[in-house]
């Protein structure tokens, strides 16, 4: 959210306050004909919003403003996990746990290092198929990059100079640091050291550009059918709003989803992903392999029986809240089954700490860092996003770092600007009535509010389409997020 937008939306505000405003009787005839075109720019405007959410890029099913879901467009497909859709440059299909390079297997059978080479996790398996095979441009440039440091990884010139960096190992297109903890005699259950997997900075680049070229649709789409080529041209600011509350759902939906499989995979209860996103589906695939591979009968069933209690407990997990830090299941010393058992940060997995953290930077929008509960310690430039903050008649636009807090801040701010404007404005007109109350109930608490209600369609806005909000809440845990991704399906017990 930058400085222009804040702008905008306090101009939508004052708005919708100027609605409040006592309007002159006019004809019954001219009403009757007013009524007959605002139907028809009505009926006009809802095409475009569901030919808007058709869009590729545009995140989750294409729908009208009420909600309904609209089959056809561009977007045929949804994964499973975390709903976004097949056919989107950003669609993402990977594991949270390392599995074999299949693809550099088949493309370098020649080749025993190639043979040997593994996708580390989160690193998708899609990305070395074409994209007439079904991968997303994301995918791709993902894999390109992972092919590339790989080759490097495997040579030992290469190994020397990386290794160099003391506390910093590069792999993949990963870089991975390591601090050492200073014994604390008051503490002494904390782990020797711990560590941080990030993307190598010229990855995080280039895979950003992948991002920028991506909205570059969803840009097009929101403008007018005559002007989606004029890059001066500004698009319909609801559709902009109804963008970016889609990705921030889609953001949320994606983290959970692999934190959660995360959680299952290293707890040994399951290998979820979007292929076999479910427990249960999970499973079948299992218990496939053990009929055909197994013919002793007892230990088939003694396999089956144990797969029976792994998909239990994978239940289990998948209902844990996703806030929980380091939950585990340990079975009850009284036989009352599995019980679930928090353990702090101290000895979190390292994938899953960043995946809950980044979710609570997102439930809570603006959060002091120090509030985070992790054992490793983020810089506060982590925390900075570059933002546009004005736009000169050239068209040049300038920029400046801010923190989500300092963001909420500057809305703020605006709001009181806004409203103060509006006074001045009411002392010319004495009709005008201003709802000061629901201005300052606009306000965003810092660190309190969840992004996905931050950044909700305005109800005045979906008004103009005849239609309300509707945008799910944030889900609380993996099993909340398949039962929305697939409503038809039963939860788990």
């Amino acid at each position: 959210m930058n400085r222009f937008s804040l702008q905008i939306l306090s101009s939508a505000f004052i708005f919708s306050a100027l609605l409040f405003a006592e309007s002159s009787p006019k004809s019954g005839a001219i009403q009757y004909n007013a009524e007959q075109e605002n139907n028809k720019a009505r009926k006009k405007y809802v095409e475009r919003f569901i030919k808007f959410t058709q869009d590729q890029n545009v995140s989750g099913k294409a729908k009208d403003p009420n909600g309904k879901v609209i089959q056809g467009g561009q977007k045929t497909q949804f994964n499973r996990d975390d709903g976004n859709s097949f056919q989107s440059a950003l669609t993402y299909h990977d594991a949270s746990y390392a599995t074999p390079d299949e693809q550099a297997k088949q493309q370098n059978p020649n080749d025993p290092k190639a043979q040997n080479r593994q996708l580390y996790p989160f690193i998708s398996s899609h990305g070395g198929i074409s994209a007439g095979g079904g991968s997303s441009q994301l995918e791709r440039a993902v894999y390109e990059k992972h092919t590339e440091y790989s080759k490097q990884d495997e040579d030992p010139e290469q190994q020397k100079k990386r290794d160099k960096e003391k506390g910093i190992r590069y792999f993949s297109i990963f870089k991975q640091e390591t601090k050492e903890i200073k014994p604390d005699p008051k503490n002494p259950d904390q782990p020797e050291s711990v560590t941080r997997v990030s993307l190598r900075p010229e990855v995080q680049e280039q895979l950003e550009q992948v991002g920028l070229e991506a909205f570059k649709t969803v840009e097009s789409s929101a403008k007018d059918a005559d002007a989606q080529n004029d890059t001066k041209a500004m698009g319909n600011l609801t559709f902009y709003r109804e963008a970016v509350a889609r990705a921030s759902k889609a953001l949320w939906d994606s983290t959970l989803s692999n934190l959660s499989q995360r959680r299952i995979f290293k707890n040994g209860e399951g290998s979820l992903a979007e292929s076999a996103a479910s427990c249960e589906s999970w499973a079948q695939g299992e218990s496939q392999e053990i009929e055909n591979k197994i013919k002793d009968p007892q230990e088939k069933k003694a396999k089956l029986d144990a797969l029976k209690e792994k998909v239990q407990k994978c239940n289990q997990m998948a209902q844990v809240s996703w806030g929980a830090v380091d939950p585990k299941l340990e079975q009850d010393p009284n036989g009352k089954g599995a019980q679930l058992k928090e353990n702090g940060p101290n000895f979190e997995d390292k994938y899953a700490r960043d995946l809950r953290n980044q979710l609570e930077v997102m439930d809570k929008v603006g959060i002091n860092p120090d509030k985070l509960k992790s054992n490793w310690k983020y810089g506060e430039e982590e925390f900075q996003n570059e933002l546009v903050t004005g736009v000169d008649e050239s068209g040049q636009i300038s920029t400046a770092p801010m923190s989500n807090a300092q963001q909420i801040e500057e809305y703020n701010a605006a709001l009181d600007e806004s409203l103060e404007s509006l006074k001045a404005f009411k002392a010319g007109v004495p009709g005008l009535q201003i709802d000061e109350e629901a201005i300052q109930a606009k306000k965003i608490q810092v660190g309190q509010q969840n992004i996905l209600e931050i950044n909700k369609v305005p109800d005045q806005m979906m008004e103009e389409l005849g239609g309300q909000s509707t945008a799910a809440p944030a889900a609380k845990n993996y099993s909340e997020l398949l039962q929305e991704q697939n409503p038809g399906s039963t939860p788990a017990p």
